[in-house]
């Protein structure tokens, strides 16, 4: 598979029904490996063998929690094991909304026959299965379904008016990721798809662009919606800039074509393998479905974030970079949307950019709540599957920024938890404001991997937020 002869590494990939046989040769030594599959621990696996193997690293191995000496945090635990069995991939990215009914909660599902869990609470201790957005069988025609086809992500409700409006992530059948948009009269449905993407690539679809100019470029697709309602009533709607699914193939292309660049980029010889390895094998990834394509180069991401300053310096030096610069930098934008969710006023706002160390190459799960008079975003950074996934917060005084950060997470790992991400705020149960947010388990982590739902109480100040 390698064309140029001065990586170490040749890589011939074969598909065997379900799972791909790997053939490596790395200095007159050969191995060989099958994978049953193309699920995540299907190629966690492969790449212990490879590390145990060839010295590789490991996709988690560059990043350990940061817990410190002191004590732990006062998070609370409210879901922590699976309640209903057709809830595969546990309560990630989980948006809580408070309402007369009680707290609704609604949570990402992956691949899962049945979109979307919706569950019930009325003490936030006790929680019921209420149903699915879209069962089985019912997901929008535009939107891909099926196991390792579909990717359902990052739903979350709004009242607005006398309806309920939910904005979620979807794959179209392209394989681009895009933003629906579904409204129904309760919580509990019946949901309704508008019936085609509110956007799509970063395309505003609602109302389309001029027919007569070509569209432009579709750059990773658009991922995490989060529809904010001011005290005026005016509905918001912020979304992530997915391009950090877009660097790490074209990185490894790069090295491919010009493989001195690793060393320059990779201070250990693990990394530097694990950069060699990618190289290698990146025409084939190059031909996977998209969440395989993450599980291939998962351990050169976790090496690029291993030392994120020197992989950005050098690759800011590189003139035949600035493609991959680019998609490093995952933008949250905003923009007003109609009164009747149907159409945008006016022209995206870029509101924060991952420019913070411990961010790593992306931010995303915006949530915005207003507080004390001021609009504050919290959002996550760093890769979702990793410890060093973090929530962040920023403030400013329109929905629409300037936004300033406070320069640490508001959360981080610890000993207990891992991960703590996409947090959602709602008020207590005494009206005080509460984050709720996802982990996984110590240990743990990766795509269908069971997340908990945990919260916390907040505190905010004129400038800066806290949990306490």
């Amino acid at each position: 598979m390698s064309e140029d002869q001065t990586l170490p590494f040749e890589v011939d990939a074969v598909a065997v029904g379900e799972g791909t046989r790997f053939t490596v040769t790395r200095a007159g030594e050969t191995r060989s490996y099958h994978l049953p599959g193309g699920e995540q621990h299907h190629y966690t696996s492969f790449h212990e063998e490879l590390a145990r193997d060839f010295g590789t690293s490991l996709p988690h191995g560059t990043c350990e929690p940061t817990a410190g000496d002191g004590p732990e945090p006062d998070w609370q635990p409210l879901i922590t094991s699976n309640l209903n069995a057709r809830i595969l991939a546990g309560y990630g990215d989980p948006a809580v909304l408070r309402t007369d009914q009680g707290y609704f909660l609604v949570a990402t599902s992956n691949d899962a026959p049945d979109a979307f869990p919706i569950l019930r609470s009325d003490d936030l201790k006790t929680w019921e299965p209420m149903g699915f957005v879209f069962p089985e069988g019912e997901t929008p025609d535009w939107a891909a379904a099926g196991r390792q086809v579909a990717d359902f992500w990052a739903p979350e409700m709004a009242k607005v008016g006398d309806e309920y409006w939910l904005c979620y992530t979807a794959r179209q059948k392209s394989n681009a990721l895009a933003i629906g948009l579904a409204k129904a009269p309760s919580p509990l449905g019946p949901w309704r798809d508008v019936g085609r993407p509110l956007l799509s690539g970063g395309i505003v679809l609602y109302p389309p662009t001029d027919p007569s100019l070509p569209a432009p470029p579709m750059s990773g697709g658009v991922i995490d919606s989060h529809i904010f309602i001011d005290a005026d009533g005016s509905p918001y709607l912020f979304w992530k800039q997915d391009t950090n699914g877009v660097w790490p193939r074209p990185l490894a292309g790069l090295m491919r074509q010009r493989s001195e660049l690793i060393a320059q980029l990779f201070e250990s010889e693990a990394e530097r393998s694990t950069a060699a390895f990618a190289a290698a094998v990146q025409p084939w990834a190059n031909g996977r479905r998209p969440m395989e394509r993450f599980f291939l180069m998962q351990p050169l991401i976790a090496a690029a974030l291993g030392d994120w300053p020197r992989v950005r310096r050098v690759l800011e030096a590189c003139g035949e970079a600035e493609f991959i610069l680019d998609a490093m930098k995952t933008p949250i934008r905003a923009q007003r949307l109609s009164d009747d969710g149907m159409s945008f006023i006016g022209e995206p706002t870029i509101v924060l950019s991952n420019d913070l160390d411990w961010e790593g190459h992306l931010i995303e799960g915006p949530w915005v709540t207003r507080q004390q008079g001021r609009y504050w975003l919290f959002y996550a950074g760093n890769d979702f599957c990793t410890p060093a996934y973090g929530i962040g917060v920023a403030v400013a005084d329109h929905p629409l920024g300037p936004y300033e950060k406070q320069s640490e997470p508001l959360l981080r790992s610890t000993a207990s938890w891992w991960a703590p991400g996409h947090a959602s705020v709602a008020p207590g149960l005494g009206g005080e404001p509460q984050l709720f947010f996802h982990a996984f388990f110590p240990g743990r982590g990766g795509y269908n991997e069971f997340r908990a739902l945990l919260t916390a109480r907040l505190r905010f100040g004129d400038t800066s937020a806290e949990v306490i």
